[in-house]
């Protein structure tokens, strides 16, 4: 069971060479791009996006191959996918705080322009 520590990157990848399918077949299917594909089968996660997106490429690449999804996510295959991003979900989590914090700031300044300007109108 050595395919079970490799990722589900390996079982999707015979998966689709067993149904003679390109990379680029298989991306058309998912509405993704090849190189996304190419990095899900080759379980490089650092080169995709937030785990919760690689999670749901992988049930939809297992899905369209007839594979057990649920299988190939919770058996232990797609644990480093969580791992290799946990750093960069942590960074992007504050950045999008501080984003929020810039965004807050911003409102608040439109707010009261258009207080004073409600004000200057009405003497």
């Amino acid at each position: 069971m050595a395919a079970a520590k490799e990722g589900p990157g390996v079982a999707l990848q015979a998966a689709r060479q067993a149904r003679k399918l390109s990379v680029p077949q298989v991306a058309d299917r998912l509405k993704l791009s090849s190189a996304v594909v190419t990095a899900l089968e080759a379980n490089d996660w650092e080169r995709l996006p937030a785990p919760v997106f690689v999670r749901g490429y992988v049930r939809a690449y297992a899905r369209l191959m007839g594979l057990p999804a649920e299988e190939l996510l919770d058996d232990g295959r797609s644990a480093t996918v969580t791992q290799a991003k946990g750093e960069s979900s942590a960074i992007q989590t504050l950045e999008s705080r501080r984003g929020s914090a810039w965004w807050a700031a911003g409102a608040v300044s439109v707010l009261a322009a258009m207080v004073a300007a409600l004000a200057l109108l009405s003497d």
